[in-house]
């Protein structure tokens, strides 16, 4: 079933969900898109048939960040110190939504088939695997030390971004304000994958489809806590994460029923090649 809201439609698929953001113009962050995709959220968490999550935009934009229309009406209503203080508390739930994905059990995949800006990079390096538009004429940038003179930290951004890029390299881009290329965000590391722009959505959903299928909720689940988690860990630490996570998952998941297929192909040859 499609999801009744108009700003982020819901397309069901087999072990996964693709949320279409279509708010337009720019799929800008408002409370209310922000509430939305929240709702989108702890909906695929409570439908265990769900593994993975495609998030994507069916606008010429993935996301342009912060909602300037919104920003307006307040200044204009309240003033810019009520700005401040409204801007602050959405931005607190935006972190919140950032976490609440990196926490969750599903694996997110972003297909950026448009401009991803501000916070709509943000909400991008939140998701835990970033597929894009190789289109050149695409941008990916973090300008709000250029328009504001602020690092883009609404959703946590520069946390993630060091994460992805390292320290340096995310300093100096954050610094820099500028949009870059698709290729050179993945360069940077800001981009896992890239794509013909033609073939991005359908690319994106067959790996999404074939990863639900093989690992399912609680193999994904467990991949993602043990690469996430276990990588902030020190290493004989990560390694006893690394070791429970593996054996939960091997009892819980799709080990067993593997089990089955490979001993029925491979059993009487002493091997699996």
């Amino acid at each position: 079933m499609t999801s009744s809201h108009t700003a982020v439609e819901v397309r069901p698929g087999e072990g996964l969900q693709t949320w279409l953001m279509q708010s337009p113009p720019v799929n800008a962050l408002s409370p209310e898109f922000l509430a939305e995709l929240d709702a989108r959220l702890s909906d695929a968490i409570a439908d265990e048939s769900v593994s993975v999550v495609v998030l994507t935009s069916g606008l010429k934009v993935f996301s342009a960040g912060a909602d300037a229309k919104w920003m307006a009406g307040v200044v204009s209503e309240k003033g810019s110190e009520a700005l401040l203080e409204e801007f602050n508390r959405t931005m607190d739930g935006f972190r919140e939504l950032c976490l609440r994905m990196r926490r969750s059990p599903l694996l997110i995949v972003a297909a950026m088939n448009g401009h991803t800006l501000a916070g709509g990079l943000e909400l991008a390096v939140a998701c835990d695997l970033r597929f894009s538009s190789k289109a050149d004429s695409l941008q990916v940038g973090a300008p709000e030390m250029n328009l504001f003179g602020e690092m883009p930290s609404g959703g946590g951004g520069v946390q993630f971004m060091a994460r992805l890029m390292g320290p340096n390299r995310a300093l100096q881009f954050i610094l820099d304000g500028n949009p870059v290329s698709p290729s050179r965000a993945f360069e940077l590391g800001l981009v896992d994958r890239l794509c013909e722009p033609d073939s991005l959505l359908d690319e994106t959903e067959r790996f999404a489809a074939d990863v639900a299928r093989k690992a399912g909720r609680v193999g994904l689940a467990a991949a993602k806590r043990a690469v996430f988690t276990g990588v902030e860990l020190p290493l004989y630490e990560a390694l006893e994460l690394d070791r429970s996570l593996h054996w939960e998952s091997m009892r819980r998941g799709n080990f067993l029923a593997g089990v089955d297929a490979f001993v029925k192909r491979f059993g009487g040859q002493g091997g699996s090649s």
